[in-house]
């Protein structure tokens, strides 16, 4: 066996004894991440390695260091705690109106700046007395540093001034964090890996709001697909998951009510008195104004509003997340998501062409062709659809290759050269023209050869 075989065969041993599992493509710098440690520390065989995990807390936090990424800072993801502040929450108070606090759940939480931020924010919407909120991280290094709630200016990067003035007390350039937001959030040891879910017992269950972000992506399929079905045991009726734009999707493991927000994927467990919710797939409210005097919480002056959906906005918003797939190197997925969102958005010529050139890098021609000729109907106009569609069939059709190209070059001469291309904003009229006088003239060219 060579070595470097024997390093990968290791880095499964290691990830299964504490709990991870990686995708193929992950345990290359996995094994290298390992090697690392073991050369710190010392450890010159990997059976002394696999020996020691577990029973050494220490050792076994360096390997889990070594392995994740523990980049976190508060409020990152800004746009997901806008979305709990302006649509969850409200909608949370309306169904809760008088019963038990909310229950909120940080799983991954690394060192507590996420948790924190939650506490922060009920705080500022007039609720940190409505909301429990539990914490939970595989590496108790972590855990321990969370325990402290004492943080450098990096962690605060995405903390408003006026918060930090308010929230953290100051000294010698670190923030400790305010007793009345640390005591807020209970912290607890968990593998998510490994440890069985829901735990009653625990108080690990009846969650309102999960957030389980930069969690999953270190995990195999077959670890998601177990983890999909608890995290929905673990919510309560009509609860929120929120996972972050690089974690595996999870509607095809459990039967969530699933939808797509210009906060990116969102998952709810679809309470026995309700049907689909309208407020899962639209933008978040705008905030209410009202009378100041009457102090009430924003978030529950919000709750009792009328919401509106704004739907070209949804599914342009929309269009951005697929994008971002697309552009991580996940064209498949981004088709996945195109077809999904198109079902509640079908006119929009945005969404199929999404997932048009989305399946032509996936290698699903004819799924690109259907889906690049429905944007041809709604928009005969569209000269990137035209374009795409013309390369699409030039094997199995070059004539209607040819048309179609040749209406994208007649669209582009008819505009300025420096014109943005509508769907493709990355190319200019002037471009696209010469990208589709090539084609026209490659499929000339090859229909002369057959004639000849």
């Amino acid at each position: 066996m060579n070595r470097r075989r024997a390093s990968l065969e290791l880095a499964e041993q290691v990830a299964g004894k504490i709990g991870l599992s990686f995708s193929a493509s992950r345990k290359e710098a996995v094994a290298t991440a390992i090697e690392r440690v073991m050369v710190r520390r010392c450890i010159g065989e990997g059976r002394s390695l696999l020996d020691r995990l577990g029973s050494d807390e220490n050792l076994t936090d360096d390997v889990i260091s070594a392995v994740t990424v523990a980049e976190t800072h508060f409020f990152r993801g800004p746009e997901q705690f806008e979305l709990i502040r302006q649509t969850i929450l409200p909608e949370l108070l309306r169904r809760r109106s008088g019963g038990p606090p909310l229950r909120f759940w940080s799983l991954g939480c690394a060192t507590g700046e996420e948790p924190y931020s939650l506490a922060i924010l009920c705080e500022e919407e007039g609720l940190l007395n409505d909301v429990r909120i539990d914490a939970a991280d595989i590496s108790r290094r972590a855990l321990a540093a969370a325990k402290a709630a004492e943080y450098g200016e990096w962690a605060l990067r995405n903390t408003a001034p006026r918060l930090r003035q308010r929230c953290f007390t100051s000294c010698e350039g670190r923030f400790r964090l305010n007793e009345r937001l640390h005591r807020q959030v209970d912290f607890a040891h968990l593998n998510l890996g490994t440890d069985a879910l829901p735990a009653p017992e625990k108080r690990l269950g009846d969650f309102d709001l999960i957030l389980c972000r930069n969690v999953l992506v270190y995990l195999e399929a077959s670890a998601v697909r177990r983890i999909a079905r608890q995290l929905l045991a673990c919510l309560s009726d009509g609860g929120w998951l929120l996972t972050a734009p690089t974690d595996p999707p999870l509607w095809k493991y459990a039967p969530f009510e699933t939808s797509i927000t210009p906060a990116g994927i969102v998952y709810r467990r679809i309470a026995p008195d309700t049907r689909k919710s309208p407020t899962a797939c639209v933008a978040p409210v705008r905030r209410q104004t009202g009378n100041p005097a009457a102090r009430v919480p924003p978030a529950r002056a919000r709750a009792a509003a009328s919401r509106k959906t704004t739907g070209d906005d949804t599914a342009k918003a929309i269009a951005r997340q697929i994008r971002s797939r697309f552009d991580l190197g996940e064209p498949l997925e981004a088709a996945r998501l195109a077809a999904r969102a198109i079902e509640r958005h079908p006119l929009s010529a945005e969404l199929h062409f999404l997932e048009g050139v989305s399946r032509m890098a996936s290698g699903e021609t004819d799924a690109a062709t259907a889906a690049l000729r429905r944007v041809a109907y709604l928009d005969g106009k569209l000269a990137a659809a035209q374009f795409f569609l013309g390369v699409c069939l030039k094997d199995s059709d070059p004539q209607a290759a040819l048309r179609a190209l040749e209406n994208a070059l007649s669209s582009c001469l008819s505009r300025s050269p420096r014109e943005h291309v509508a769907l493709m904003p990355e190319a200019t009229a002037g471009h696209l023209a010469q990208r589709a006088r090539r084609e026209i003239a490659t499929i000339r060219q090859h229909l002369g050869s057959e004639a000849g």
